[in-house]
């Protein structure tokens, strides 16, 4: 299995860009025709939800706008139909396991330009091997176990 990256474009960075701005170029690259979400057909769609936590830039007003106007009622999150407790588990395969492994290839040493930084985080997910990804999974369903155990609590202790 390929993964696919796909380098989303952000506004230039600047001292008078801010953060919700930032947040919704990157939402209308993800559902504008030609993006992520719109690729898929609708009926793909319905089991697609948006997560995200409570960060501050997911709580600016427009940019809940954007987000609840484009994936209606599956939102999991702040203002969405289900609620993103405080200090919940990470069960994000992502944030929870994939990133920590290749962050490390990634910046190992600083990229000194963005073409680099692309090309380190492709080559970091293209060297992934189906084994990595297959523990992957099983590590996720395992973190749900124990999530499921402790009722959606806390289950690990703070690093």
């Amino acid at each position: 299995m390929r993964m696919k990256l796909k380098f989303i474009p952000l506004p230039k960075l600047t001292p008078r860009v801010d953060s919700d701005e930032v947040i919704r170029s990157l939402l209308k690259n993800i559902s504008r025709p030609e993006g992520l979400i719109r690729q898929k057909r609708i009926s793909d769609l319905r089991n697609v939800w948006f997560q995200h936590d409570g960060a501050s830039s997911h709580k600016v007003s427009s940019v809940q706008q954007y987000i609840r106007d484009t994936f209606q009622q599956q939102v999991i999150g702040y203002g969405g139909c289900v609620e993103w407790p405080p200090r919940s588990p990470d069960l994000n395969p992502l944030d929870c396991l994939m990133w920590g492994c290749t962050k490390q290839r990634v910046y190992a040493t600083p990229p000194p330009t963005l073409q680099e930084l692309r090309s380190r985080i492709t080559d970091a997910c293209a060297s992934l091997s189906p084994a990595m990804l297959y523990n992957v999974q099983r590590k996720v369903q395992s973190r749900v176990q124990s999530c499921i155990v402790a009722e959606g609590h806390q289950f690990e202790q703070d690093r």
